[in-house]
């Protein structure tokens, strides 16, 4: 036998060795990952969050105009909200978020930060940053905060190769993956394909059967103003977010406007 063919050999056999070596190690991984049990599903919502108190309360919180000024055709846009006015759905959904989200800010349960990004060069509406999340396990089961809560868990799980698992979300997933479970919440029946629309829906439906007391609309405020106070430029950076995101779910939907109806 020649110096070659011993050479080839040799290394011929290293190779089928890390390669099974390498096999197995994957299907073990593999084998591990079918066989994790699944996180338990949280229970439905329970309590009266600061998003229910901003949808029966909305004209503190948003501009309403009377239903009688809005033509019938751009009325799609708009929630009828009390003594027959009227809030354009994206702005009362975007108020929602920011009062659910300081409101938690306050309690403790989250906490959040800001780190520089680069802008997309194509998306003249993108940041120039980004907000990241971390949320707690003792969010309590509002509408809102259950959402969050299941959002943060697919926002912060390993998917694969890919990412592993983390602590915090990115608020652009974390809302994007709330506002899926709310749709999956409310069923084909009743969502529709607006992510704004099914948010202010599902927050009614609960809100109908569990009023707010009106003394809680100082409480939501006052926690909007303390985040305000304690950080303007977090308070501003999750605003800004909080509208890019909406904005960017937008774009992905039917536009009715553009139908021409």
């Amino acid at each position: 036998m020649t110096l070659g063919i011993a050479f080839v050999i040799f290394w011929s056999a290293v190779i089928l060795i890390a390669a099974a070596v390498a096999l197995s190690a994957a299907v073990r991984w593999l084998q591990g990952w079918l066989n994790a049990p699944e996180e338990p599903p949280l229970p439905p919502p329970n309590c009266v969050g600061a998003e229910c108190v901003v949808w029966q309360f909305a004209d503190r919180f948003v501009d309403a105009v009377p239903k009688a000024e809005v033509p019938e055709w751009k009325r799609h846009r708009y929630t009828e909200i009390n003594d027959g006015k009227l809030a354009l759905t994206q702005q009362l959904a975007e108020a929602m978020l920011l009062a659910a989200l300081a409101d938690l800010w306050q309690r403790g349960c989250l906490q959040l930060r800001v780190q520089p990004k680069s802008p997309d060069p194509f998306d003249p509406h993108s940041l120039d940053y980004e907000v990241w999340v971390k949320l707690s396990d003792a969010t309590p089961l509002t509408p809102l905060g259950r959402s969050l809560r299941v959002g943060f868990r697919q926002a912060t799980r390993p998917v694969w190769l890919l990412r592993e698992a983390r602590d915090e979300a990115a608020l652009e997933d974390l809302v994007e993956f709330a506002l899926r479970e709310v749709r999956r919440c409310l069923g084909w029946r009743q969502a529709s394909r607006s992510s704004a629309e099914n948010l202010v829906r599902y927050i009614a439906h609960f809100g109908r059967q569990h009023r707010a007391d009106e003394n809680a609309v100082g409480a939501v405020k006052d926690a909007i103003s303390a985040l305000r106070s304690r950080d303007p430029h977090l308070a501003q950076a999750l605003q800004n977010a909080l509208g890019y995101t909406l904005l960017a779910l937008r774009r992905l939907e039917p536009d009715r406007d553009e139908w021409g109806l």
